[in-house]
C-alpha cells in the first residue's frame, strides 16, 4: 500500500477577495463573512501549511490582512468578524 506523503500536509495561500461595495448590502454581506468562516475552519492553518490573506474593495481595495498576518484558524475568524462593510466608500 502506497500512502502519499506530499497530501498528508497540504501547503495553500489562500486569498479571499471580497466587495464591500453598496451594490451587495448589508445582508449579503454577512453571509460573505460566514462563507469565509466556514472556508476557513475547514483547512489546519499556520504558516508552513496553509496561510489566508484578506482584500476588501469598494472604491478602493485595502489588504485587510496578509497571508502571514494570522497563523492560526481563531486569529482569522476574529479578523474576517471584525470586518466592516464599507457600503459607499472607505
Amino acid at each position: 500500500m502506497c500512502v502519499c506523503v506530499v497530501c498528508s500536509s497540504p501547503k495553500a495561500d489562500v486569498v479571499f477577495i471580497i466587495d464591500s461595495s453598496g451594490s451587495i448590502r448589508i445582508s449579503n454581506f454577512a453571509k460573505v463573512k460566514s462563507f469565509i468562516r466556514n472556508v476557513v475552519s475547514s483547512f489546519e492553518l499556520s504558516n508552513s501549511t496553509v496561510r489566508v490573506g484578506l482584500v476588501q474593495f469598494s472604491d478602493l481595495a485595502v489588504v485587510e490582512f496578509d497571508l502571514l498576518t494570522y497563523s492560526n484558524t481563531d486569529d482569522v475568524v476574529s479578523a474576517v468578524d471584525a470586518l466592516l462593510y464599507f457600503d459607499s466608500g472607505i
